[in-house]
């Protein structure tokens, strides 16, 4: 969908057997990587204030490393897949891991992604988030939803991130 926009896709997974060229035909490049930071040749590849960035990778820690890479660049849109207490969670985390105050990592990240469009599935999931990614980059969009500092203490009282690390998860290997 993002190419049908005339978008520049990179499609960046841990995973090399979802990181293949037939499963993202439209992309420009799928690279596979698990560290958390990006090669393109020498060094770590600069991101721009133009550039929109999804973070979800099935892997909390994954997750954590490449927020807290990327928020340092500013892109454009960096959004979170996941659920609001899954982010809440790794806004505390990188928040702590970059020493920045909590409101400063909400600023800088929509979570959870996508604009409240209804319907179920992949291809409306998708839909909602380039709608997103779209009213921002045009100056379009609202913060409804955003995270917020109060948002983020009232999703840690409701436990740790124990429940999302793969060490815990015995179906993550699936």
């Amino acid at each position: 969908m993002a190419s049908l926009l005339g978008w520049t896709v990179i499609v960046i997974d841990g995973r090399a057997q979802w990181a293949t060229p037939e499963r993202f035909p439209e992309a420009e490049r799928v690279l596979t990587t698990s560290s958390g930071v990006w090669t393109l040749g020498p060094g770590p590849w600069p991101l721009s204030s133009r550039d929109a960035v999804i973070v979800m990778t099935h892997s909390y820690e994954q997750d954590r490393a490449w927020l807290t890479a990327v928020l340092p660049q500013n892109p454009r849109y960096l959004g979170l897949l996941g659920s609001r207490h899954r982010s809440a969670l790794l806004v505390s985390e990188v928040a702590a891991r970059l020493d920045w105050p909590i409101d400063r990592v909400c600023e800088g990240l929509f979570a959870p992604i996508g604009l409240d469009l209804g319907g179920d599935g992949a291809e409306a999931i998708a839909l909602a988030t380039l709608a997103e990614i779209q009213a921002c980059i045009e100056g379009k969009l609202g913060t409804s939803r955003r995270m917020t500092p109060e948002l983020i203490a009232q999703q840690l009282t409701k436990g740790g991130a124990s429940q999302y690390l793969q060490a815990q998860c015995p179906l993550a290997s699936i």
